[in-house]
């Protein structure tokens, strides 16, 4: 006679913040992070561009968004979404610093230097590709998870806009490519910020109801 054992569910599965493959990419990325930010902010200082400033905000941003995930990740429901409402605010200051970047860059003329700009942007799409895939599994979770995730990702389509202007400012001398390059990282970012504060302010709104 032959037994056939019921698959019963599993009892111990963890919610998707405490997975252990996601505390360790939150390291991980948030290291990588701190370091571009000071590449990109020597780089884009010295050659003046408002591309990789901008982009340093960026950088900056996610170090403090990553950095506050990992605080926040034994949290309440309640207060995970409260630092998904942080990272929302985050995300639109660097908006916000990335237009007041861009003014500076309008009033000051010039045009940055292309090889230079072209590959520090070169190696900030390396690092935020490689956030991108470790994030990935993780894009489907709360606030937090999800501010993380587009942010990450964000960056990495944006580092490409950034080589692609560097190509335009080294074919045609001129400094509108980092400008506008510099605006629509800003844009982005301002759009993001608010998806994430939406979808925060709507976690915050199913907690108190309980």
């Amino acid at each position: 006679m032959f037994k056939i054992a019921a698959k019963m569910p599993r009892l111990d599965t963890k919610p998707n913040h405490l997975d252990d493959g996601y505390q360790t990419a939150l390291v991980i990325c948030a290291i990588l992070n701190l370091v571009m930010l000071f590449v990109e902010v020597s780089a884009g200082l010295w050659i003046g561009s408002a591309a990789l400033l901008a982009d340093a905000a960026d950088f900056l941003e996610d170090a403090a968004v990553l950095g506050l995930a990992l605080l926040a990740i034994r949290w309440s429901v309640r207060a995970r979404a409260a630092a998904g409402l942080l990272q929302g605010f985050a995300m639109a200051g660097v908006g916000i610093g990335a237009i007041v970047q861009i003014v500076h860059r309008f009033l000051d003329g010039g045009a940055p230097s292309p090889a230079m700009m072209g590959g520090v942007a070169t190696l900030a799409l390396a690092v935020n590709g490689y956030c991108a895939y470790r994030l990935i599994h993780y894009r489907g979770g709360d606030a937090s998870m999800r501010a993380i995730w587009l942010s990450t990702r964000n960056d990495a389509m944006l580092n490409v806009l950034t080589v692609v202007a560097a190509v335009f400012i080294a074919t045609t001398g001129s400094g509108w490519p980092d400008i506008i390059a510099g605006a629509i990282i800003a844009t982005v970012n301002l759009f993001a910020a608010g998806e994430v504060l939406l979808a925060a302010n709507e976690e915050m709104r199913k907690t108190a109801s309980h």
